[in-house]
């Protein structure tokens, strides 16, 4: 055992700074973890919506898709709901699971780009007035889901 103040004094400057140090080493590589988990995320952020009249009403929702990967993505939709202002207040707009992609059953997205895609939900004649009405006043807000295809891999992404 120790006894010497001195020592002591010594031992606790000695373990204080270890302490210290595992510390900034913990918080460098607990960053550089999250950097490197999040550099594969695919961002889908909704840019633009137009209702298009008709018998059979529909919303174009259109998306900016980003692939920071070094491969290319293919995307389809898997869900997306459209609702007038807060989803949690339940106003939907669209018909659940009615989404499709304009043009195409996926899309290829290219390694380090963006591309714009466009789905197409279909809304009830009853709901057409209000969903003019949330297009027109930029109410809308989407939630949904994108199934993601890198290298043969499915995953979903959330929208």
């Amino acid at each position: 055992m120790v006894r010497s103040p001195r020592t002591q004094r010594a031992l606790l400057v000695v373990f204080a700074a270890l302490v210290a140090a595992s510390g900034a080493a913990f918080v460098s590589t607990a960053t550089a973890q999250l950097a490197w988990q999040e550099r594969d995320a695919i961002d889908f952020r909704p840019t633009g919506f137009e209702l298009v009249d008709g018998d059979e009403p529909a919303l174009r929702v259109e998306f900016a898709v980003t692939n920071p990967t070094a491969v290319d993505a293919r995307i389809r939709p898997s869900a997306l709901v459209a609702y007038d202002g807060d989803p949690r207040a339940g106003a939907t707009l669209s018909v659940p699971r009615s989404e499709r992609l304009a043009g195409d059953r996926e899309a290829t997205v290219p390694a380090g780009g963006t591309t714009t895609v466009t789905l197409v939900a279909d809304v009830p004649p009853e709901r057409a007035d209000r969903t003019r009405e949330a297009v027109d006043a930029d109410r809308i807000v989407v939630s949904g889901s994108f199934v993601v295809t890198v290298r043969g891999r499915s995953d979903t992404a959330d929208v």
